[in-house]
């Protein structure tokens, strides 16, 4: 071999370990910024999460018959019947 062959080769050589290694920075550049976002979405989906478990509290609560008497009072001027006001009847219907 001649010395320009072996000069070229040792060039070559470099070239591809210096491409090797800019491929690989980059991959990992790429691979940090997708576990970047993916950390990201998975903190909005933890807080999603809590506010859907808040919201479905809230829910039941409202469902819960002391609120919506307390609301039927409020809002509708409803109350609950006295004693006197209060019927009893038979379930048969003859």
């Amino acid at each position: 071999m001649t010395r320009k062959r072996i000069i070229a080769r040792a060039i070559l050589a470099v070239v591809a370990v210096l491409a090797s290694l800019t491929v690989v920075a980059w991959r990992q550049s790429a691979a940090r910024a997708v576990l970047a976002e993916l950390d990201a979405v998975e903190r909005e989906l933890a807080e999603l999460a809590e506010t859907r478990a808040e919201l479905e509290r809230a829910v039941n609560a409202m469902e819960a018959r002391p609120w919506v008497a307390a609301e039927a009072g409020r809002r509708l001027g409803m109350r609950p019947p006295t004693e006197d006001e209060l019927v009893i009847t038979s379930g048969d219907r003859r």
